[in-house]
Parts: structure tokens; sequence; C-alpha cells
């Protein structure tokens, strides 16, 4: 085999050594060169046996569009493409037989881990964009599955770590090992691979280091999160931080993007929010519609159309929670475009949501980000889960169902880099 010689930060070098450990988290922020790298010693790694590894993530809707374009950059780059034969869904090496194998670990809001663990000759299992796992059991019936006694066996989570420090990986791995955000380097079973921008300088543009200098000056939490990899935290267990802003100085760039709705009627509040979004910022606006018991269908829609008159937006999408198909059909028949958002996976639309910029205007709004919380682990009160308290959410719900939705349906990334 001959190749052409690419140079990786010297960090990187774990990813092409025989393996040490278990497992392999690595982390940075954007623009770190952590994709590059790890598609650069997957193809090298090929070469070494005919066992294959599994490249996941949490959804995967066409990894022939996506994902393997990227590792057939890194083979041509090499100068190997006689070496490799690819299908839509993996990238085999005709020389030795080993293979990557691109799968994603829920198909149609199923997931399909009996199907991933039937999977013959595994050694190595990887998740991409391992942030937007946030199912632990999920990690854990694969990690399981992956011991063949004739290899070495490997679990890699590349990630770029949210806001919160909630998440499961953050807590297993460095809050509970005692290992800081940013280490390099070997702790127990585990291999450490910490990067920023700041690593890979020479193979970005003045532009992108300007922005990321930019925001630094404007917003050093959201900075030292997106660019330098680092959850920056929120007071114990509250799940959003957002800014209130009176509607009249939301930027005038922003369009209307949809509205969400939340049923209630005599014990909780029926909440409706419209919801505005800049694509050039990236800030999702929230505007309190209504928050109010024992409203019917028909109040909901007077109350919708009315604002969709004053603000001249024309016919949008209303996302409803789709528990209650009979006011959707109600909504429908008097002129609102209403359809069913998408309720499932809660944890995973927080997550979403996060990534955002959000702009609220609505004192139910404000007092229900306030007292917005994730769940205590039982019997630990100084620990959380990554699943929200129950209550005191109904306009959460609503701009859930609206933001979440539709954004995604866009697939609009957020700063985390999730879709």
């Amino acid at each position: 085999m001959s190749m052409n010689e690419v140079r990786y930060n010297s960090k990187y070098k774990p990813l092409f050594r025989k393996p040490r450990t278990r497992y392999k988290i690595i982390t940075g922020g954007r623009a770190s060169g952590k994709s590059h790298a790890v598609s650069g010693a997957l193809v090298c790694d090929t070469y070494n046996d005919d066992y294959n590894t599994l490249f996941t993530r949490y959804t995967m809707l066409s990894a022939h569009d996506s994902i393997i374009p990227e590792f057939v950059d890194k083979i041509d780059l090499l100068g190997l493409e006689n070496d490799f034969h690819i299908t839509r869904r993996d990238v085999v090496n005709t020389a030795s037989g080993g293979s990557i194998m691109f799968r994603g670990l829920m198909v149609s809001s199923k997931n399909q881990v009996a199907r991933l663990k039937s999977i013959a000759k595994v050694k190595r299992f990887i998740i991409d964009e391992a942030q937007e796992l946030c199912d632990e059991e999920l990690f854990n019936t694969i990690d399981f599955s992956i011991r063949s006694t004739e290899v070495d066996n490997e679990i890699w989570l590349v990630w770029n770590p949210p806001r919160d420090k909630n998440h499961w990986i953050y807590k297993r791995f460095f809050k509970y090992a005692g290992v800081d955000i940013t280490h390099n380097g070997i702790v127990g079973d585990v291999e450490y691979i910490y990067t920023t921008y700041l690593d890979n300088l020479r193979n970005l543009d003045d532009t992108f280091i300007a922005q990321a200098e930019k925001m630094m000056e404007r917003d050093y939490d959201k900075y030292r999160n997106i660019f330098l990899g680092i959850p920056v935290g929120y007071k114990e267990g509250q799940i959003y931080r957002w800014t209130e802003q009176p509607e009249a100085e939301w930027e005038p760039t922003r369009q209307t993007l949809c509205y969400g709705v939340d049923w209630g009627y005599t014990n909780d509040p029926s909440a409706v929010v419209r919801i505005d979004f800049d694509h050039d910022t990236k800030t999702v606006y929230c505007r309190q519609i209504m928050y109010e018991r024992e409203k019917q269908p028909r109040d909901i829609a007077r109350a919708i159309l009315a604002d969709i008159e004053a603000c001249h937006c024309g016919s949008v999408l209303v996302y409803c929670d789709p528990a209650r198909p009979e006011h959707i059909a109600e909504l429908r028949r008097v002129g609102v475009n209403a359809v069913k958002a998408v309720n499932k996976n809660k944890a995973g639309r927080i997550n979403y949501l996060q990534g955002f910029t959000v702009v609220y205007d609505g004192a139910d709004i404000g007092r229900e980000v306030e007292g917005y919380s994730f769940k205590h682990v039982p019997g630990d009160t100084t620990q959380f889960t990554n699943e929200p308290e129950d209550g005191n959410d109904h306009l959460m719900d609503a701009i859930s169902y609206g933001a979440v939705t539709h954004l995604r349906r866009l697939g609009i990334l957020n700063d985390d880099d999730v879709r």
C-alpha cells in the first residue's frame, strides 16, 4: 500500500494507534478537525484486518448523501481510491476485507439496535454527533454487544457538548470520573481527545476566525460552548436560559415560522405561541398569544387568526399536540392550517432547542422558563436526569411543538450542529 501523506494535529495520534482503552471520547468545538481526523483514521484502519467498524448517528437519513462523501474525500486525498468499493451504506476495503458500515440508530422513530447487534465481525462502534443520543440505555445495549475475543474492541463517542451539563455523556465520562472536559490523555479505560478551532487554525479562513472572535466579545458563554466545546451550565437543574425582549425590539429580519399549541381546559391553560425565526442569526423568537383556562378550540382558532391578521404573516402551519386530533380537525374547519406536531423524544427536542438563541415576549413564558427544570435522580437531590419535570410546561411544550418540529423539517442545524 502506498498512500499520500496527510498531517493531523498531534492530539489525534491516538486515533491512528493500536487501541489502548475500550473507549475514546473525542470532544471539541466547531471546526476543530474532529470529523476529518476520525474519517482519515478509519480509512487507514481498514487495512489492518477484515473486521467491521459500525459508524452510527442517532438518525442517518442518507449515508450516501451526507456521510460517505466525507470518507470518499479522505480516500481520494490519501490516493487509495483503487483499494475501495463504495456502496450506499458501506465503504469496503477490497485489499483487506475490512469495512466501515454506516447506520442510523433510529429509523422511522423506531430504534434498530436489535438489527445492528446482529451484524457480524464488528470490532468498533462509533457514535458521531453523539450529543444527539440522549438515551444512555440504548448506548449500553450496543456497547455490551461489542465483545469479539479475536481483536481489540473499541467504542468511540464523537461529540460537541451541549450547553447544559446534564447530558449522560458529560456526567458519565467527565463529571463522575473527575475528568475535566479539556483533558487529553488516558483515565482508566477511557482515552480522551479534546481539540478546538485553535488547534486547526492553518486550515481555517480568516472570516471563520473573525466570526469566532466576534462571538467571544459579544457572548463569551456561547463562544466557550460553540467554539471551545465547553458546557457552560445554568443554575441547578434549569433547562433553558432565554432572553426576554418586547416584540417591538425584535430584529426586523425575522420572519414568522409557525405557531405552537398545547391543549388545556379546566386544570391546565391552553397555551398558544407564535414562533418567528431569523435564519442569519439562528434566533428563535416566541410571542405568547394565549395562556388561559376553559378555552374551546374555536377560541384558540380566533386568537390565532387574529394574530395572523395583525402580523400579516399569511397562512402558516400551526403545530398542535397530537393527543387531541378532534381539536386539530375543528381548527382546520374554521380556516386554521393546523397539523400534528412531533411529541416523541422530549429530551432530544430539548437538547435541539437548547442549541438556538431564544428571545421571548410574554410573562408566562418567562415564568415557565424560570421554573422549567430537569428531574432529580431518584434518591439524590444533587443530581439531575435529562428528563424535564412534569407541570409548569404548557408554553414550553407549545414552543417545542412548533419550533422543533418545523426547524427539523427544514433541516436547520442548531449551534451544536444537531439537526
